[in-house]
C-alpha cells in the first residue's frame, strides 16, 4: 500500500533542506555509476545519494533524530537522494533487500514520486512534492518512478526491514 501524509512542518524542513544543500560535493555518489537503479527496461536514470554513513555527523544526528516509525517494520538505514533540474529515476522495483520504504519530500514543486496501480506502467499515480510529506510504500514489489526534476530535487529515503 502506498500513503502520503504531512510529516514535518516547513520551517524544520527548510532548515534540513538549507543544511543538506551545502554538503560537499565529494559526499555525493553519482547514482548512474554507483549502484545503479536500474530501470525495468534497463534504463538509467540521474540522481546522487548521501548515505548515513557518508552524511557529514550534524547532519546525519537532524536526520535521525527525525526518522519515522513504520510499524511492523524496523529502520535499517536512510539516504539522502539528489537530483538536479532534469534529473529522474526511470520506473523500477527495489532491489537491495528492503521490505518497505518512506520518501520524505524536502521541498514542493520540484516534481513527483510515481507508483504504478497493480505495477502496470500504464496507471501511473503521481504523488506531486510537497515540502514536509512523506510517502511510504510497504510493498516493495511495487513498481515506482520519479518524474524528471524541475528544480534541484532533495528527498530523504528510510528503508526497512
Amino acid at each position: 500500500m502506498v500513503s502520503s501524509k504531512t510529516y514535518l512542518p516547513a520551517d524544520k524542513v527548510n532548515s534540513l533542506r538549507d543544511l543538506i544543500t551545502q554538503i560537499d560535493q565529494a559526499y555525493w555518489r553519482d547514482r548512474s555509476t554507483h549502484k545503479p537503479n536500474l530501470g525495468i527496461d534497463g534504463s538509467i536514470g540521474r540522481y546522487y545519494s548521501c548515505g548515513h554513513i557518508s552524511c557529514p555527523e550534524p547532519i546525519r544526528k537532524k536526520i535521525d533524530a527525525i526518522a519515522p516509525a513504520l510499524a511492523p517494520y524496523e529502520l535499517e538505514d536512510w539516504a539522502i537522494n539528489w537530483m538536479p533540474k532534469g534529473g529522474f529515476i526511470p520506473p523500477h522495483i527495489d532491489n537491495e533487500g528492503y521490505l518497505a520504504f518512506a520518501v520524505l519530500s524536502l521541498q514542493s514543486d520540484s516534481g513527483a514520486f510515481i507508483w504504478y496501480r497493480d505495477n502496470q506502467l500504464t496507471q501511473p499515480v503521481e504523488i506531486p512534492d510537497q515540502a514536509g510529506q512523506l510517502i511510504t510504500l510497504d510493498n516493495i514489489t511495487t513498481i515506482h518512478s520519479v518524474a524528471t526534476a524541475l528544480t534541484d530535487r532533495y528527498t530523504l529515503i528510510f528503508l526497512y526491514k
